[in-house]
């Protein structure tokens, strides 16, 4: 019985030796690696562009951003429930972000729908990036390839979160009296810190409008193909 007990414990001591041995050469060894090519494929090349074009100078367009590098879960005493949070947004990532120009603090977030069926791993991150981007308060927009060939289309969408009118250069008229509007910023609600036009002739004319409202010629709603993700 005793020999038997020797012989089990070399064994042991043999194998945790060799485990030891063979983790170390891995660790200090020296792989190899190759790029995978282009970020995005050229379906996503081809929005992430038309975006830059759309945001101009008023914004910075990221790409593929890993979730964990913007938000963070809130602050708990379960240790182990913060870090469960943790993983499952280190494991996910945005589509596109489109972020302050000066500050790079996120605007908003854009969910690029590729025309692919919805398999069972892409239904989860997309809860997870719908209850994320509610949750921390951070605006999403789910949108289409088509708007890859509609710019002008894209920066309507883009308005409401991002200063795409130059203000010094925008004239703008009262649609109820055609009086020059101007530009006022609100002090409470949920809408403080946002600018507005208002007409110039309040309180008789109670007129206003979004700042960011982009006029273009072409018909915009007629033919827009946009779906928010709610």
């Amino acid at each position: 019985m005793t020999n038997i007990f020797i012989v089990v414990a070399i064994l042991v001591l043999f194998f945790y030796v060799i485990q030891k041995t063979v983790t170390r050469r891995d660790e200090t060894k020296d792989f190899a690696y190759k790029t995978k090519g282009s970020v995005l494929n050229s379906t996503e090349s081809a929005f992430f562009n038309a975006l830059k074009t759309a945001v101009g100078e008023h914004g910075v367009v990221l790409a593929k951003v890993n979730m964990a590098n913007l938000i963070s879960p809130t602050k708990t005493n379960n240790k182990k429930q913060w870090f469960i949070a943790y993983n499952r947004i280190a494991k996910s990532y945005f589509d596109f972000v489109v972020c302050d120009a000066r500050t790079l603090e996120p605007r908003v977030v854009i969910e690029l729908d590729d025309g692919k069926e919805l398999k069972k791993g892409k239904v989860e991150r997309e809860k997870l990036l719908i209850h994320v981007c509610k949750s921390a308060n951070i605006p999403l927009i789910g949108t289409n390839v088509k708007l890859s060939y509609q710019v002008s289309k894209l920066r309507r969408l883009l308005a409401a979160h991002i200063d795409l009118i130059e203000s010094d250069k925008e004239v703008r008229f009262c649609k109820r009296c055609g009086s020059p509007m101007v530009i006022k910023t609100a002090s409470q609600g949920d809408f403080k810190g946002r600018r507005f036009f208002t007409c110039s002739r309040q309180p008789h004319c109670t007129y206003t409008e979004n700042y960011n409202v982009v006029y273009e010629l072409d018909n915009y709603d007629e033919d827009l193909d946009i779906e928010r993700l709610d």
